[in-house]
């Protein structure tokens, strides 16, 4: 069965697409977020886990990656309307 443009690997959709993650990929925030997301993590794992073991790391793992994960989110450039 041939393979249509959907099935195609390295298909990320269109040219406006591309550019536009392009841009969002050379913002300084971005970037700045980027940085910021494995401290962030490692940070809150370690405080986590000093009150309540490996229990308390594991959960604080799972926190410090939503926050990373918000920093990423915060960063990136909104078109209001």
């Amino acid at each position: 069965m041939p393979r249509d443009s959907s099935t195609r690997y390295g298909n990320t959709g269109s040219l406006g697409c591309r550019k536009d993650m392009q841009i969002l990929n050379d913002s300084a925030e971005f970037k700045r977020a980027r940085f910021w997301f494995w401290p962030v993590v490692i940070g809150v794992t370690f405080f986590f886990g000093l009150f309540d073991g490996i229990k308390g790391a594991f959960i604080g793992f799972l926190y410090g990656v939503a926050a990373g994960l918000f920093l990423i989110h915060e960063s990136m450039q909104v078109e209001k309307k």
